[in-house]
């Protein structure tokens, strides 16, 4: 023990230059945070190696990380370890990917000898790195019972963020799966949310779904970048070029929530500040990335930090000022941006030095944004819900009032029978009205209200004019019908009804063919001079789009199919009721043989 304290003693006052303190490496000793125990220069001109180790106005590292903000030229940082223990395969890890460059060198100052440079960073190719690894890592050899220093320069277009610790490469190799599980599994979340979205805009073709998904792309990229995930594994060549997709995907997400703010909370229907607001914030987020396309310089002149923070805290001040008036999408919307703005606070109260730097604090803005699109989503969903009830109620008004029309229809042909038989001077003239207002209510009353086909009585009309030819027959009635109107109320059933009617107008369309309503959810198609392989296919066309029908209740999917029987025949009208009771028999076999199919009568 005295020797091991005289040989540091010595190795110490070989090393007068160097100010700080030794940091001793122990066996068994785990992951350590390093700030206290580093020291900074800030040279006002440069300087090469051989230099810095006698450089004066070194600085002690104050809080749990070294945070030195935005800096034009590189900055040196050091730092004295002497390993008391037999391990040499220690790694000193910088948390933070986005750094422009760092260049490690060792120095042992018994020898006055300088290490091998090694660099990482953003602008660098992977496989420039010491280490191929998600942030810069440097593989220290300290030999066991002496003393080296770490030299690090350090250089950076952002703000110069130095998260460092230092490990064994075993520690590190269990703390990086531990990590990579966790991001991997927020990336996945993100790109299920994104396809469930995409899938969205879809069927609604809402443009919010838009640029929803083009922010989340955006925090995507730039999640990618902070985390190291994008340069190891997506662009791990492109070196300075892929150092621009940090700053580019951080103000496209800027720009796509702006958007998506403007067309979510309809912010141009309100007019006054909050569209004079967004106006500028568009301008100026636009205008930001075209600088980063053109001359990414220019950016540091922009106060992108600031306007950052103004973006956010006007996202809740629109969202307030909406709320107030009317909005109902706002309120979900300031609890998803007010989540994200409390999480990415406490993110920035670690750098700032203001809470500790750890892992949680490193990455909680990941959490924040995840917890951000989660509530973004809803409320998306909940306004859709929303619109559907209007469009729901508005349909029932119009009915209302259609029936109220008819009624007064039948009024009007009262009151014309009774001006018939007491004005004979006019008779012609009534016999016309009357003619036309008949040809009106024969038309309506040819016509299935609900799902606009035709109805049975049209139906009956069109059979007694057939006159032979080919003929082709489908029945098909919606499968557990009754089960769905008992589950799900009649409202529902009569949305599957009109769905249904839907596709059976946008399958048949050749003239002469005929698609009616034949009573409740039983529907009826007659197709003239159609051979039965024709009148299968487009019975299984029928089918198919049916069974692929989006129907939800309470923001639930619910299953859609519908069971089909198909006769085929000559259109005589002695023979035209055995067709259709041949493809009622076959529609009752589809049924019996487990629903969801065609059957042909045989």
């Amino acid at each position: 023990m005295l020797a091991r304290l005289l040989l540091l003693s010595c190795l110490l006052l070989s090393s007068l230059c160097c100010r700080a303190a030794a940091l001793e490496l122990r066996e068994g000793q785990g992951p350590l945070r390093l700030a206290g125990q580093l020291e900074y220069l800030i040279p006002q001109q440069p300087l090469d190696v051989s230099d810095v180790a006698r450089a004066t106005g070194w600085r002690s590292g104050q809080g749990s990380a070294l945070n030195l903000g935005r800096q034009a030229g590189p900055v040196w940082v050091r730092l004295a370890l002497f390993n008391a223990s037999q391990t040499d395969d220690w790694q000193l890890e910088v948390d933070w990917p986005v750094l422009d460059r760092v260049e490690l060198r060792l120095y042992d100052p018994q020898r006055q000898q300088w290490g091998a440079p090694m660099v990482a960073g953003d602008h660098l190719p992977l496989s420039q790195w010491p280490l191929p690894a998600r942030q810069p890592t440097f593989p220290l050899q300290l030999p066991a019972q002496e003393l080296r220093w770490v030299y690090l320069q350090v250089q950076s277009s952002e703000s110069l963020l130095l998260p460092i610790q230092l490990l064994s490469a075993r520690d590190r190799a269990q703390q990086e799966l531990q990590q990579s599980i966790l991001l991997a599994l927020f990336f996945g979340a993100m790109l299920a949310i994104l396809l469930y979205n995409a899938s969205l805009y879809l069927f609604t073709r809402k443009p919010d779904y838009i640029w929803y998904n083009l922010y989340l792309i955006g925090v995507v990229v730039y999640e990618l970048c902070l985390s190291g995930f994008g340069p190891f594994y997506l662009w791990p060549e492109l070196g300075r070029t892929g150092g621009l997709i940090y700053a580019g995907s951080a103000i496209w997400s800027f720009l796509a929530a702006t958007l998506f703010i403007r067309t979510f909370l309809r912010i141009p229907r309100y007019g006054g500040w909050p569209l004079w607001f967004s106006n500028g914030l568009l301008a100026y987020w636009g205008l930001a990335l075209i600088v980063v396309l053109i001359n990414p310089r220019w950016l540091s002149v922009m106060g992108l930090n600031l306007m950052a923070l103004l973006s956010c805290l006007l996202g809740l001040a629109i969202g307030f000022s909406l709320w107030r008036r009317g909005n109902q999408s706002a309120p979900l919307f300031m609890l998803a941006w007010l989540s994200l703005i409390v999480f990415t606070f406490i993110h920035v109260a670690a750098i700032e030095g203001l809470l500790p730097v750890n892992i949680l604090t490193l990455r909680i803005q990941t959490l924040g944004f995840f917890t951000e699109f989660i509530l973004l989503s809803v409320a998306l969903a909940d306004r859709i819900n929303r619109e559907r009830a209007a469009r729901i109620e508005a349909q029932q008004a119009l009915l209302e009032e259609r029936e109220s029309s008819l009624a007064a229809q039948r009024g009007i042909n009262e009151e014309l029978d009774r001006r018939v038989h007491e004005r004979t001077e006019a008779l012609q003239q009534a016999r016309e009205e009357l003619e036309e207002a008949n040809a009106e209510l024969l038309r309506l009353s040819f016509t299935d209200s609900l799902t606009r086909l035709s109805n049975r009585r049209h139906v009956e009309a069109q059979l007694a004019l057939l006159d032979g030819g080919h003929l082709s027959v489908l029945m098909l009635d919606i499968d557990y019908f009754k089960r769905i109107n008992d589950s799900y109320g009649h409202p529902f059933g009569d949305r599957c009804i009109a769905a249904v009617g839907e596709v059976l107008r946008d399958q048949v369309r050749r003239n002469g063919d005929l698609a009616a309503r034949y009573g409740g959810e039983e529907f009826i198609v007659l197709l003239r001079g159609c051979p039965l392989e024709a009148a299968l296919m487009i019975a299984e066309r029928i089918r198919g789009q049916v069974e692929h029908l989006v129907l939800e209740f309470e923001g639930q999917p619910v299953p859609l199919t519908i069971s089909l029987g198909v006769a085929h025949g000559r259109g005589d009208q002695d023979r035209i009721r055995e067709l259709i009771a041949a493809a009622d028999a076959a529609l009752y076999q589809a049924k019996q043989e487990g629903r969801n199919r065609v059957a042909v009568a045989g």
